[in-house]
């Protein structure tokens, strides 16, 4: 008698739920960490909010987006670093759920689950996603935008230029 694992046939049965459950988890992870182990804020973090808080328009650190949207998730949650932690979070999501939507459009709904499990292993997408910066909210953004070019030219869906 064959045995297949429950994770297996969970990701076979299942694959979207696999994929919210694993995101959520390492979300809600990298969320209480920092708030538990963290007194200071880490990395550039602390040079993003000083420079949010001016709102200027250029700076030598990069895009000022990032800078203002860690700035109001900071004020948002009264002054605390768990509005950035969030932030930073909502971000991660967003990256990985348009990887599993580009790559179900590719591959399948199981081949995409694994490629976001794969892809959560690789210390660029897993570590450093506490501290929110102009290249942390760059990765949903490029990840948004391979998968709405895929679906505007790999399926000829012409709404995709609008979303």
């Amino acid at each position: 008698m064959r045995f297949t694992s429950l994770i297996i046939e969970l990701i076979r049965a299942r694959p979207r739920l696999v994929v919210w459950l694993v995101l959520l988890l390492q979300a809600a992870l990298w969320l209480i960490l920092p708030l538990l182990l963290y007194r200071s804020p880490p990395g550039d973090l602390a040079t993003l909010l000083a420079y949010g808080r001016e709102y200027q328009v250029g700076t030598d650190l990069g895009p000022p987006l990032a800078f203002w949207l860690a700035d109001i998730a900071f004020r948002a949650a009264g002054n605390n670093m768990f509005g950035v932690y969030l932030l930073a979070q909502l971000c991660s999501i967003v990256t990985l759920w348009a990887l599993y939507l580009l790559a179900r459009a590719v591959v399948g709904g199981q081949q995409a689950a694994l490629a976001v499990l794969l892809t959560m292993t690789v210390t660029a997408f897993s570590s450093p996603s506490v501290e929110f910066g102009p290249l942390m909210l760059a990765r949903p953004l490029w990840a948004l935008l391979l998968l709405h070019s895929w679906q505007l030219m790999g399926q000829g869906r012409r709404n995709a230029w609008f979303a």
